[in-house]
């Protein structure tokens, strides 16, 4: 058996008291572990300490359920600690946590030395499935951070109460980051608080809420808002769902009608509502046709409101361009929905939550629609290929007939999960490309270059 050495280093944005107090609660590790780790904490757990012990239920590989045992043996605050694998999938595993004040910032470096099982096979597949796991494991964690730790600015005298519906998913998360750094107070409404909980700022308030429920409820949730952003998904998406509800229609359409509906009697002064590039009555897809629907609800709501129609979202945490790279960590190729050949004007997760924090703000955005797109357009196989060059990685990129998709994805949505469906093969390849000098001639602001946006992730803090 082979040592392994693995190397990780991230940047946040907060002091380094409250860095160290966040990663030494163990409850906060399921926080900013994967959830295909399955990680949950097995029994209660004391204080941090050299010498605690903690067990957890883990999932290391798919399908392959495990206990994992720790010991703290080295606890320094606020500059260390040190947990060993005292039983688990490895051989051998030893974690040093460090932590560095960097002004009002913290560098966390994280030396993990470990040894896989199973002898020379065990060798053999460390570079091809257990290093590859690892690496994805903190670059989430990466992600995580910046979610529930992003650095803020000071306590402003005139913030607003600001619910966000959509809150946990990717564009209403990178917008609930973005106004918790502004000084705003957040609330976030879901059907699913125990778990949204778990995924956002401390800070955030929670509100139960059902956007397809009782209207009176809903004015209920909204109590005290002074302004909404909707920016609602449903999980999976693109893949529709329609037994469990989880279409289009229904989300994004109804379900912002809905809000919408009760805002004004809920005294709320400026919606926000994230649409979509393309969005129309006479729309060709579906899809843009029910974001046309969501658009009139919120112009007939009474309530100043801005619209933003953005074209491909990129981020740490999106569903598309993300869902290619995946493939890079397993196989020699990168295959493509199609030819690749649509053109794409992607805009950075960073960029869609400036600009909807702006409009809640800037009378130039009052009741105006605002394409917003990337400032460079690419093919999709371009962007791919760029993003491949980021993040270091020499991969084939392998375009399929998208006829050949959609026949093979009439199969694959029948079974559980709906991994792939035929609208969804055309949602993807779709493209997505817009004016923006409305938007910059109203409010003038700089977008973030592809390659500038994907560093951000894919590229710095990695682990090696």
């Amino acid at each position: 058996m082979s040592v392994r050495h693995l190397h990780s280093t991230l940047r946040v944005d907060r002091p380094i008291d409250e860095v160290f107090a966040f990663f030494e609660r163990p409850e906060n590790l399921d926080r900013i572990t994967p959830p295909w780790m399955g990680m949950r904490i097995l029994g209660a757990v004391g204080q941090m300490r050299e010498g605690l012990e903690i067990d957890y239920a883990i999932t290391p590989f798919p399908h392959v359920p495990a206990r994992w045992r720790s010991r703290i043996t080295a606890y320094d605050p606020p500059n260390s600690f040190t947990d060993v694998q005292l039983r688990g999938p490895y051989a051998h595993w030893e974690h040093r946590h460090t932590f560095r004040a960097d002004g009002d910032a913290t560098i966390v470096e994280d030396d993990v030395t470990y040894e896989v099982p199973l002898g020379r096979l065990g060798d053999l597949v460390e570079p091809l499935f257990v290093r590859p796991r690892l690496r994805a494991i903190f670059d989430h964690r990466t992600a995580a951070m910046g979610r529930l730790l992003p650095g803020r600015t000071a306590p402003r005298g005139d913030a607003m109460t600001v619910v966000v519906a959509g809150g946990t998913g990717f564009v209403g998360g990178g917008i609930v980051t973005e106004l918790v750094r502004r000084g705003e107070h957040v609330v976030v409404l879901t059907h699913r608080p125990r778990i949204a909980r778990a995924n956002l700022p401390d800070a955030v308030e929670v509100r139960a809420a059902d956007v397809n429920g009782d209207p009176s409820l809903l004015e209920m949730a909204l109590a005290g808002a002074d302004a909404l952003v909707v920016a609602l998904a449903f999980p999976n998406a693109p893949m529709e769902d329609p037994a469990r509800g989880w279409t289009y229609e229904h989300v994004d359409a109804d379900g912002t009608a809905a809000l919408v509906g009760v805002a004004g009697r809920a005294g709320v002064k400026r919606i926000v509502y994230i649409s979509g590039a393309g969005a129309a009555e006479d729309a060709r897809r579906h899809w843009f046709r029910a974001k046309w629907r969501a658009e009139q609800a919120v112009k007939e709501s009474g309530v100043t409101a801005t619209i933003i129609r953005p074209t491909w979202i990129y981020g740490p945490q999106d569903v598309s361009l993300n869902r290619f790279l995946k493939f890079a960590r397993w196989l020699p190729v990168v295959p493509l929905t199609g030819a690749g050949s649509q053109l794409l004007a992607p805009v950075f997760i960073d960029d869609v939550a400036r600009l909807a924090a702006d409009s809640l703000r800037e009378q130039a955005a009052a009741d105006r629609t605002f394409e917003l797109g990337g400032p460079e357009t690419f093919t999709m196989r371009q962007i791919v290929t760029i993003a491949l060059h980021v993040s270091g990685k020499r991969r084939l990129v392998l375009p399929a007939p998208a006829a050949l998709l959609r026949f093979g994805a009439q199969a694959i949505q029948r079974l559980p999960g709906r991994k792939l469906t035929p609208d969804g093969v055309d949602f993807v390849n779709q493209p997505a490309t817009v004016d923006v000098g409305p938007l910059l001639a109203a409010l003038p602001r700089r977008l973030t270059p592809l390659r500038e946006g994907l560093e951000t992730y894919l590229s710095t803090n990695r682990a090696r």
